[in-house]
């Protein structure tokens, strides 16, 4: 028996996608051409920077994974001064495990496309510390007019780490970055139509947090306070109403200990202490919904998708321990 393959189908997320973009990217404020004109008078081809008299720097970017899309952009407060499609040859894009993140690796017959983007140096800097399990590398990229130009791009920290199929979600925001910024339509067909991925999870297989106590409610002061800055309260935090409490990291000899530090890090800096399923649909951005502006913003389908998204990290095999319901956000405290 053939087993089926996936591939992704972004003309699902095509009209939420434009709606996203009219409601976001027309509020931005880009600088005006003369200053990029003046930036450019500096920019050499054989340099991945730009190195102004007045000691500014620039750099030359090439997005290939979430980057390539100007949503993601936009929730990450990245706004390039330019951006153009471009290929880099003698590479390939390849997905990897643990969660089909984009990597490249060399490959002599190779070649790939994605976007550049010219950064200032404390946006790339963010951007560095946004992607722990990257590093930048120097490769040549050709724009369509075939000129070259040495830019950064993020490889992955671990070698040869396995590949795997990437999520329709991920594959479409990249297609849709790509179409956006006008990447050569047969690359794009090639994501579309030759690029397996694990489809999307249909709503009627949405999962939830069912355990929760019942008439147990606690008030928005309460779920601050558990905001992982006082070390005598547990970390809270809370998705659809539903507070969720984390049992505290391993001891630091543990084999899970560096793992389970940074998704606790990461919950802290991000998600402590607060209602996050708005957070979550920015954090996670999912193409087929569009951005919202606020709580109210969210369908209950983007509801149910962000506390399934949740849901299935908590509870695979290595966090399903580490977080337990408790309670609920009392409603006359939120919007939901």
């Amino acid at each position: 028996m053939t087993e089926q393959v996936s591939h992704c189908n972004p003309s699902l997320s095509d009209a939420n996608f434009a709606l996203s973009c009219e409601k976001v990217l027309s509020e931005l404020t880009r600088p005006d051409q003369s200053t990029i004109d003046e930036i450019l008078k500096h920019d050499t081809h054989d340099k991945p920077e730009i190195i102004l008299p007045d000691g500014r720097k620039f750099v030359w970017y090439f997005a290939i994974g979430s980057m390539i899309n100007p949503i993601s952009l936009y929730l990450r407060n990245i706004i390039p001064l330019i951006s153009y499609p471009a290929k880099c040859r003698n590479h390939k894009i390849v997905f990897r495990e643990p969660n089909g993140m984009a990597d490249i690796e060399g490959y002599p017959e190779g070649e790939f496309h994605g976007v550049v983007h010219l950064l200032s140096d404390e946006q790339m800097s963010r951007l560095d510390a946004m992607e722990p399990t990257y590093h930048r590398i120097v490769v040549n990229s050709i724009n369509y007019q075939e000129q070259t130009h040495l830019v950064y791009i993020y490889k992955m920290n671990i070698e040869n780490q396995p590949t795997c199929l990437p999520r329709e979600r991920y594959l479409d925001i990249i297609t849709k970055g790509c179409e956006y910024y006008k990447v050569q339509p047969e690359y794009i067909n090639r994501l579309k139509y030759e690029q397996a991925v694990i489809p999307r999870r249909q709503p009627h297989t949405f999962q939830s947090f069912t355990n929760i106590p019942e008439d147990v409610f606690y008030s928005v002061e309460e779920l601050t306070r558990h905001n992982g800055n006082d070390p005598t309260l547990p970390l809270w935090l809370s998705i659809n109403g539903k507070i969720l409490e984390h049992s505290g990291l391993p001891p630091v000899d543990h084999p899970e200990y560096e793992f389970q530090k940074r998704i606790y890090t990461f919950a802290i800096s991000r998600l402590g202490g607060r209602e996050v399923t708005q957070i979550m649909a920015k954090v996670f951005y999912e193409p087929l919904y569009v951005i919202p502006s606020n709580d109210k913003d969210l369908c209950e389908q983007h509801r149910a998708h962000i506390e399934d998204d949740l849901y299935c990290r908590i509870n695979n095999d290595q966090n399903k321990s580490y977080w337990k319901p408790i309670g609920r956000l009392r409603v006359s405290d939120s919007s939901l």
